[in-house]
């Protein structure tokens, strides 16, 4: 049996997509303009449904070598006022030219450090952004034990910011010294406290296999750390080393990355040790405990993915401010500039930031219809209109046969088994990937 699964890994695991969207960004053919993408916003907006927000704050202090994210490094605070008023000045551009102020029925605040901003400083881009909230708001953000302090938390409590992200990745000391991440265990404890005592009771941890000095003993005592706060969602993420595109990572020791099996070593025993202590797979790296509004939403099929992985209440807007940030209009992609300076000139400009994206066509509509629901809800259904369909038909007999899922009536559904290989089963439908394969642009599937 072991050695059958070990056959299966060697097999699948290639270079592919996370599909957090479709088409994946390597894929997009160029942003609408200005005037088509405010279209395509006003078209399908509504004040029942609303707008997801979601806010890139790029600083950071310290670089951390493993990092993809955009992000500056840099210990300077004067800059934050600045910063807050361009994404105001960006949210009211949007306003202007939609002649409408949107529903909020979601914010979300990544990073980089979201945390890098005083609390009176967060509290004011919240309030700034939150003038018409939806009567279900929901409010998270993404924080960093190292930087966040208790007025970072009265400011999430007084302003509905209900579910928090913590950055751990691991918590043995020989580990984060390699990824240049050190943080206690006390100090992510004393965090926890503070958090559960102002009422913010839905935390969850962000943890990373197949980093430098791993080995199955410390990763096993990272998770019996993890135990003692059973935050109530774990993403259990595989790190892709790609040194050829993120210059920090050149500053991970290749050879103290442990190797292809000892890397399945460690998702095994971590996704063994998450189900001893309670933890459901709700999908791909994510793990919840049975109370955690993930789960809810996948016993209930309400499960939804965007550019911020799996999420359990979804607008057909997800309007994203700040450099780097990527909206959806659901007919539309539009990333903004990626560089701090060229955000900020095309703002105090008076123009959008606008770098990047993609005009769906039908065909895109239909992919992304069956591989989001593939990665959601564990199932999908095979259309005759579907591009190159001798071709998937031919690849997921394939899969049938290896155990990994069940086609009956054009129906598919993955098996316990081939949940690990959602990703290459996703796959099979996207037709770009098929046509063009840019294996260097994507992290391995398992």
């Amino acid at each position: 049996m072991q050695k059958k699964h070990n056959e299966l890994l060697q097999k699948y695991n290639r270079p592919g997509p996370r599909y957090t969207s479709y088409p994946p960004v390597p894929f997009w053919k160029g942003a609408p303009d200005e005037a088509m993408w405010i279209g395509h916003l006003k078209t399908i907006y509504s004040d029942k449904e609303g707008i997801d927000l979601y806010v890139h704050v790029p600083f950071c202090e310290k670089l951390c070598y493993y990092c993809g994210c955009n992000r500056i490094i840099t210990k300077n605070h004067n800059n934050e006022e600045k910063y807050v008023d361009l994404i105001l000045k960006e949210w009211d551009m949007y306003k202007t030219r939609l002649g409408f102020t949107p529903v909020i029925n979601s914010l979300h605040f990544g990073g980089g450090t979201p945390t890098f901003l005083s609390a009176e400083n967060l509290e004011r881009l919240i309030q700034g952004l939150t003038e018409k909230r939806s009567p279900s708001f929901i409010g998270s953000i993404e924080i960093d034990p190292r930087t966040t302090k208790l007025e970072h938390l009265d400011c999430f409590k007084k302003n509905g910011i209900g579910r928090v992200s913590l950055g751990i990745q691991d918590f043995d000391s020989n580990v984060q010294a390699a990824i240049n991440r050190k943080q206690s265990f006390e100090l992510v404890e004393n965090l926890v406290n503070e958090l559960r005592a102002r009422g913010i009771d839905s935390i969850n941890f962000d943890v990373i296999y197949g980093l430098p000095r791993q080995t199955v003993e410390t990763i096993t005592g990272t998770f019996e750390l993890i135990r003692k706060l059973k935050p109530d969602l774990i993403a259990y993420y595989s790190y892709a080393h790609l040194p050829e595109k993120l210059k920090n990572q050149r500053l991970i020791k290749t050879e103290e990355l442990p190797d292809a099996q000892m890397k399945q070593a460690l998702y095994e025993k971590g996704k063994e040790l998450l189900a001893f202590d309670g933890y459901e797979d709700v999908g791909m790296d994510h793990f919840a405990l049975p109370n955690n509004f993930l789960y809810q939403a996948k016993i209930e099929n309400r499960l939804h993915r965007n550019f911020m992985g799996y999420v359990d209440k979804k607008s057909k807007i997800l309007l994203g401010l700040g450099p780097s940030s990527i909206s959806d209009s659901s007919l539309s992609f539009m990333q903004n500039e990626k560089g701090f300076n060229e955000y900020e000139m095309k703002i105090q400009a008076g123009k959008l930031a606008m770098m990047n994206g993609h005009v769906h066509e039908n065909a895109d509509l239909c992919a992304q219809e069956i591989i989001l629901t593939l990665m959601c809800k564990d199932e999908g259904e095979i259309k005759e209109s579907t591009p190159h369909l001798q071709e998937i038909l031919k690849e997921l007999e394939e899969f049938q046969r290896d155990g990994l899922l069940i086609i009956k009536d054009n129906k598919i559904q993955v098996l316990p088994e081939g949940k690990k290989f959602i990703r290459n089963v996703a796959m099979t439908f996207d037709f770009y990937f098929r046509e063009k394969m840019p294996k260097d642009k994507f992290s391995q599937t398992i």
